[in-house]
């Protein structure tokens, strides 16, 4: 069935149940898993003087990447991997989704937040632009 799995995290509390998700899933299996965060950037102009914001330090997003695979690997995953990459914030479905072609992942597994209203129209849906475009399922968790 599904034996590369694709794990996308961030640094919330949702994260939690992602891995729970994707251990119930690849124990059984014996699927590998390559766990990603994606440490997002900012480009601001500051009339001429622009810059480049950070939303994490390079060490933040390690540590989220590495307290992931640690809870698989606790959980009884076996083959864990981790990746984090740096991008633009509306290029965070382009750097998942080539993730998952360079894997060749199965199966893609993310966290689904819901924004409503003005929060969707201004921060636009990361899972929304994914699951429009993956190479394989997708598997969303709440």
């Amino acid at each position: 069935m599904y034996q590369r799995i694709l794990v996308a995290v961030d640094a919330t509390p949702e994260t939690a149940d992602v891995l729970a998700a994707v251990a119930d899933l690849a124990k059984p299996l014996g699927a590998q898993v390559r766990v990603l965060h994606v440490q997002t950037v900012d480009v601001v102009d500051g009339g001429g003087a622009g810059g480049i914001v950070e939303e994490e330090s390079d060490s933040e997003a390690k540590k989220v990447v590495t307290d992931a695979v640690d809870k698989l690997r606790a959980a009884g995953v076996a083959e864990v991997e981790g990746w984090a990459g740096e991008t633009l914030r509306s290029d965070i479905p382009n750097a998942v989704l080539d993730q998952a072609k360079d894997y060749g992942a199965d199966l893609l597994v993310l966290g689904s937040r819901r924004y409503h209203g003005l929060a969707r129209l201004f921060l636009g849906s990361v899972s929304d632009a994914i699951v429009h475009r993956a190479p394989c399922p997708v598997l969303l968790v709440p």
